[in-house]
């Protein structure tokens, strides 16, 4: 289980990650389950495109499940190693309609690779659009509405969309952040982000495994 902890900016989570966890782990699949802390490990986090920060990386187990949970800094992403803002940044100017080569000479990437994030992010945002727009009318107390997308670009637009207003309403500061405010909400039952989706599913179980 991956869950999306709050965390303003990597200078704080570096001075002191452990103030950002919880005081105790949940398991998203019951609450009541068992759970305590384990271990923590150490992953690269190439914040300005050259030079990789070393971050820590906590988890909890929970006994009942029998499934590690994972907390990480809503500016994190599990396998890449740029941060989120890098993806979002990319995704937005293609939404935008910048060209791969003006979205990729600004961060000095090759445009192939900037080309498969934003195949991978449009493709997970036709999949979860009609999961998360709901929650996010449920969290705006606006009229939850039947939603569909025709394309993968439309999708991507109604969530970058609904994320800004979600954002606005809650008083959320971080608008270069808005998929990691999504993942914030997800409970651990999604991960939008710039990895293949296979990988990004949910591992949250439907039901729990016998004690």
């Amino acid at each position: 289980m991956r869950i999306t902890i709050p965390c303003p900016d990597v200078q704080s989570y570096e001075e002191n990650p452990k103030s950002f966890l919880p005081p105790k782990a949940t398991c998203v699949n019951d609450p009541s389950h068992r759970t305590q802390w384990h271990a923590s490990w150490s992953r690269g986090l190439c914040w300005d495109h050259v030079h990789v920060r070393t971050l820590f990386i906590f988890n909890a187990y929970c006994v009942d499940c029998r499934e590690t949970i994972s907390y990480w800094p809503e500016f994190v992403l599990p396998y890449p190693r740029e941060p989120l803002e890098t993806y979002e940044e990319v995704l937005v100017e293609h939404l935008n309609g910048a060209s791969l080569r003006e979205s990729s000479a600004k961060i000095a990437y090759d445009p192939r690779t900037v080309s498969r994030w934003i195949h991978l992010a449009l493709s997970q945002a036709l999949v979860l659009v009609g999961r998360v727009i709901p929650c996010i009318l449920r969290l705006l107390s606006e009229t939850i509405l039947p939603l569909s997308a025709s394309s993968d670009w439309e999708a991507a637009q109604l969530l970058m969309a609904w994320l800004r207003a979600l954002a606005q309403g809650t008083d959320f500061p971080r608008f270069d952040r808005l998929m990691g405010l999504c993942n914030l909400h997800s409970e651990g039952a999604w991960d939008l982000w710039g990895g293949p989706l296979g990988n990004a599913k949910s591992r949250v179980k439907e039901t729990s495994p016998p004690g």
